[in-house]
């Protein structure tokens, strides 16, 4: 197959690793190029959830993951030292009833094994310096950063998972519709010594404001930590482990960083013949457990279509669901973090209510990936649940 022939892909996070899986099974051995030289060593996402789970199954990586992660059965809200709320995600679906704990880092190494052993190559230190539609097909130039030298590429297909930032979008004038949080939020991936149960996440509302996100980080990440369980601890405070009530550190941290807070979504998925996945297509904030979950679902569709010959079909596929995820997530996000009046009524005497009703199906349907339905004609895993009858979508 020439080089023209080949699908390319630009990005070889999970979204980009995963979307040249499984084109690589149906045959059309696709060409991947990242700028990094060596792959991810810290993790962004902590799980996988069960949708994926079900996308990855037929190419053996679930396996791998499942033998790697640990099931993390639902979620505790804790105030004053008291679980307060509780989320069991029993029953949510028939085989993986659960979250898999198993970091990001970790995920790309298993996507990569097995695309490398489907007869796949990974060319890193190679950046897109830019890209245009022509007829057929798709321009893009290359960058060889060991040498500097320029290559031109000339492709049928161009997935740009090329992350947050990505030079695509900007190359296409694609707006990035969305907005942002207000301040910084602050994570560490550090050894505690707590009594908070490893197989729930927890958010823990604090007394003097601000919230906590803690959950253990399965995976690659626990070879430096002596056999201790590392926890991600996450805040919208600075120094978020001086907020720590029910857990001390027992190390430094082994990561430390900060960001900011974006939900937004493409206006466009497609340009051409120039396609978005992933960070490159839509950004949240990690409290949904979607970012790199929905990113692997855009590139089993991306795949399927293309295997059908409708990649026309790929943005009124995908940017629906994209942007209803996206702002099923910021509401989440809003109802755990903000500090304005309604936000904090709502988390103190309305959550626990809804906590005791059916609409609980719905956030855990949100947080699973299991809040809609994959096209039906795209030969969907034979585990993927129906979704329950009776429950609503939630109002945002």
């Amino acid at each position: 197959m020439s080089s023209a022939e080949r699908p390319l892909i630009v990005g070889a996070g999970p979204v980009g690793l995963a979307a040249a899986l499984f084109l690589q099974r149906e045959g059309f051995k696709p060409r991947i190029v990242e700028t990094k030289t060596e792959a991810a060593s810290q993790s962004k996402a902590l799980a996988v959830n069960p949708r994926t789970l079900d996308l990855l199954e037929s190419t053996g990586v679930t396996a791998r993951m499942l033998e790697l992660g640990s099931p993390v059965r639902g979620m505790q809200f804790h105030r004053n030292g008291k679980v307060v709320i509780g989320l069991k995600l029993d029953g949510i679906h028939p085989k993986y009833p659960f979250m898999l704990g198993l970091s990001q880092a970790t995920t790309e190494r298993l996507l990569a094994q097995a695309f490398l052993a489907a007869g796949g190559e990974i060319e890193r230190g190679i950046e897109m310096t830019s890209c245009s539609n022509v007829d057929g097909g798709a321009n893009v130039e290359l960058r060889h950063i060991a040498d500097n030298a320029a290559e031109t590429v000339a492709t049928p297909q161009l997935l740009a998972a090329d992350g947050a930032r990505s030079l695509a979008r900007h190359q296409l004038n694609v707006d990035f519709v969305g907005s942002t949080f207000p301040g910084e939020w602050y994570l560490a991936d550090v050894t505690l010594k707590t009594s908070l149960a490893p197989e729930f996440a927890h958010i823990i509302y604090c007394r003097n404001g601000g919230f906590l996100f803690v959950m253990p980080v399965y995976g690659d990440e626990q070879a430096h930590t002596n056999g201790q369980l590392l926890w991600r601890v996450l805040g919208n405070r600075p120094n978020p482990l001086a907020m720590l009530e029910e857990a001390e550190p027992t190390a430094a941290p082994v990561w430390e960083s900060s960001f900011r807070v974006s939900h937004r979504v493409n206006a466009k998925l497609s340009v051409g013949n120039v396609y978005f996945a992933g960070d490159a297509a839509h950004i949240h904030s990690p409290m949904g457990a979607r970012g790199m979950n929905l990113g692997v679902e855009d590139a089993w569709v991306f795949a399927n279509l293309l295997r059908i010959g409708q990649l026309g079909r790929y943005h009124d596929l995908r940017h629906p669901v994209d942007v209803k995820v996206v702002k099923e997530v910021e509401f989440f996000s809003k109802l755990v973090a903000s500090d304005a009046l309604p936000f904090r009524f709502a988390r103190r005497y309305v959550m626990p209510i809804v906590a005791r009703t059916p609409l609980q199906s719905r956030i855990k349907q949100t947080v699973t990936g299991l809040d809609h339905s994959l096209p039906a004609d795209l030969d969907p895993p034979e585990h993927e649940p129906s979704r329950e009858p009776g429950v609503k979508q939630l109002a945002l």
